[in-house]
């Protein structure tokens, strides 16, 4: 085993003393045998890494990774100790996200990406490298801002490991939903569609009302007609293009709306991470949890407080 490095042995034995992973799923998680998994708990023990602890070069908050597990029904929940400086803590959050996300990348071979700031952020700290079996799939249309073109951060992640990828070229979304039935038979849509009944993982970030009102054009064209029934106070935030309520409950008749993949699909995908730095979107997070949407999750332990402190 001495091809590990002391922090994979960690990253390892973290999963299998404190997240309570079996040897199965930490086998699968490294593309390892389960004999080499074993090996490699007993390497840790023998170089120290294991001791009462775990060292690691990020802290983590187990007893509160533990309680988000069972919470929220998680499969993972990686929460951070945080430090006096927040630009420190949401740039240690990201980093740490990459290096997570890069682990699954590994036995994976569709990949869906939405958009966002944390998304690009994730997808500069991933380690340049070849992964030619990896796809990247964009998730949803763009959300048209008309003094700005961004390009898909699906095509960025494939530049960054050398892979292919495929982009949605349509908005996020659409007022007229026989438009997007009709765009679903085209044969391009075909195709990504066929991709997006295939994802072995999709990462995301969350979103509020505020972030969707900040965007001019959608405010303008798209938010009074879409959001004439929803009251704005009662949007906890919204998840792939998706508002919900505190409760986890999505609006009804939205779903139509949205040019991407369907929540039906989501919900298939077996790995679902989502990337919160921002502690003002504790709300919003809580509200994330609670559609079972999410199986991954990666923050800190300030906004994982504010989340346990909106539930009280």
């Amino acid at each position: 085993m001495a091809q590990l490095t002391d922090q994979e042995l960690a990253g390892i034995a973290h999963d299998f003393y404190l997240s309570k992973l079996n040897i199965a799923e930490i086998s699968q998680k490294y593309d390892l045998s389960r004999y080499l998994i074993a090996k490699a708990l007993e390497d840790a023990e023998n170089r120290g890494i294991v001791k009462i602890q775990i060292t690691h070069r990020i802290k983590r908050n187990q007893q509160l990774e533990r309680e988000f597990q069972k919470k929220f029904n998680l499969k993972e929940a990686f929460i951070l100790q945080s430090s006096e400086n927040k630009d420190e803590d949401a740039e240690a959050i990201v980093n740490f996200a990459a290096k997570q996300i890069e682990t699954y990348l590994k036995n994976a071979k569709t990949i869906g990406i939405s958009w966002g700031s944390t998304m690009r952020g994730i997808i500069n700290d991933f380690d340049e490298k070849n992964l030619n079996q990896l796809y990247f799939v964009q998730l949803l249309g763009q959300a048209i801002n008309a003094n700005r073109r961004k390009n898909p951060l699906a095509q960025k992640a494939a530049e960054k490991l050398h892979v292919q990828s495929l982009s949605l070229p349509a908005p996020l979304y659409m007022l007229n939903s026989d438009l997007i039935m009709e765009l679903k038979r085209e044969p391009y849509f075909e195709v990504i569609e066929t991709c997006y009944h295939n994802l072995d993982l999709l990462f995301t970030g969350i979103g509020t009302m505020q972030s969707i009102k900040v965007n001019q054009f959608l405010d303008r064209n798209y938010v009074p007609i879409l959001f004439k029934d929803i009251p704005e106070e009662k949007v906890a935030g919204t998840i792939m293009g998706r508002p919900y309520d505190i409760d986890g409950h999505f609006f009804q008749n939205f779903e139509k709306h949205i040019c991407g993949v369907s929540i039906t699909d989501i919900m298939k995908t077996p790995i679902r991470f989502c990337v919160v730095r921002d502690q003002f979107k504790a709300t919003a997070l809580l509200g994330a949890l609670r559609t079972g949407t999410l199986t991954h999750l990666v923050t800190n332990d300030v906004i994982a407080n504010r989340v346990l402190q909106n539930m009280a």
